[in-house]
């Protein structure tokens, strides 16, 4: 099938109750990190604001976010920002209502066809262990071929469970290695079962996964060697780790950031504790995202969905930031589609399998 990125339109700006509507109400924020009252809170849809009878689009939407707006006449624009991130001085967007009679309106049609009625935001619902994937499938690749072609920013989110896999790991390590995957998110554990598997052969102590038990002997290990070096780059670069995704982010400069969680009781030396520090590296990333994958890591799944736009602006253009969920459970993936989101997709079915699934027909 031919790929085909859908066009977006703004509404029509002639529409009397658009022509009409007030410009939106703004409040300087007097104390850092406190929004004023009755703050407007984004979405992941479209929204545009009214700055001096100019409607603006706020690009980079996302949810529980504040919009800060710049009214310097000829230069109206609009920044989305975390609450924590406010600073003195900004002027934030008040109202509560998205129908322009506040100056706010919220947009669902800009990527249909004109005249057509769908809503394009409904929510994705019945998917299940029983729904047939082979169209998402097909439609994945071509996705993936057209931000390889055209410059696109994929990112992916891991779980262990494709670490914890010879062949899904070396899938993905392949899918890196040809430039399908731009940027990796995971926990520490996910990289170091991956380099503990580039380094010992075994995957969490076990080799075969028949009659050893469990062990974080060598995991442990890999994570002191790590530390040893200074860097899992550093560690890579020695030679040691002889293959595994991380190996393959390294050698073809493909970032990847861990965050750290109450659970480690031991961090590679890129793992990022402070939760606010590693917020910002993955928001560095999902802002320029422009496909996201996530894989068996529903708490880091909800996390990255929540941040990462429904849309964006890639080179002058508005297009959807297209965005996958693969779990086997069905609660994980529609806890995600349940946010509502442009493209949102939900696959169930076993990450391992998705990932090999995705490597024999990009790199065969």
């Amino acid at each position: 099938m031919k790929f085909e990125m859908p066009q977006y339109h703004h509404p029509d700006f002639d529409q009397e109750f658009l022509k009409n509507a007030p410009n939106v109400k703004l409040e300087e924020v007097t104390q850092e990190g406190i929004s004023p009252r009755n703050y407007h809170a984004l979405s992941v849809f479209p929204e545009y604001f009214k700055v001096n009878d100019k409607w603006v689009l706020a690009t980079e939407s996302r949810m529980d976010t504040v919009c800060v707006v710049n009214d310097t006449p000829g230069e109206e624009s609009v920044d989305i920002v975390e609450f924590r991130n406010l600073k003195v001085g900004d002027k934030v967007a008040i109202g509560r209502t998205e129908d322009a009679s506040e100056g706010i309106y919220v947009w669902t049609q800009g990527f249909l066809a004109e005249g057509a009625e769908k809503d394009t935001f409904a929510f994705r619902s019945g998917r299940s262990r029983e729904t047939a994937f082979s169209m998402d499938y097909d439609n994945l690749y071509e996705v993936l071929k057209h931000e390889k072609e055209n410059n696109g920013y994929v990112t992916m989110v891991v779980g262990s469970a494709i670490a914890l896999d010879r062949d899904a790991r070396l899938a993905l390590q392949r899918l890196i290695e040809n430039g399908f995957i731009n940027a990796i998110f995971c926990g520490t554990e996910t990289a170091a079962f991956d380099l503990e598997r580039g380094l010992y052969g075994t995957s969490w102590g076990q080799e075969h996964f028949e009659k050893e038990q469990n062990s974080t002997r060598n995991l442990f290990e890999t994570i002191n060697l790590a530390r040893k070096y200074g860097s899992t780059k550093a560690l890579v670069e020695s030679g040691q780790v002889k293959d595994g995704f991380i190996k393959a982010c390294v050698e073809n400069d493909v970032d990847f950031v861990i965050a750290g969680t109450i659970r480690d009781r031991f961090g590679l030396p890129e793992t990022i504790n402070n939760v606010y520090e590693a917020q910002d590296a993955m928001r560095a990333h999902s802002r320029k995202t422009s496909t996201i994958i996530m894989l068996s890591a529903i708490l880091f799944t909800i996390a990255t969905g929540n941040m990462t736009p429904s849309y964006n602006e890639f080179d002058g253009e508005i297009r959807p930031v297209y965005m996958y969920t693969v779990d086997i459970q069905e609660f994980a993936v529609n806890k995600l589609s349940d946010r509502g989101t442009v493209t949102a997709v939900s696959m169930v079915t076993n990450t391992q399998d998705f990932i090999r699934n995705v490597d024999r027909a990009l790199n065969n």
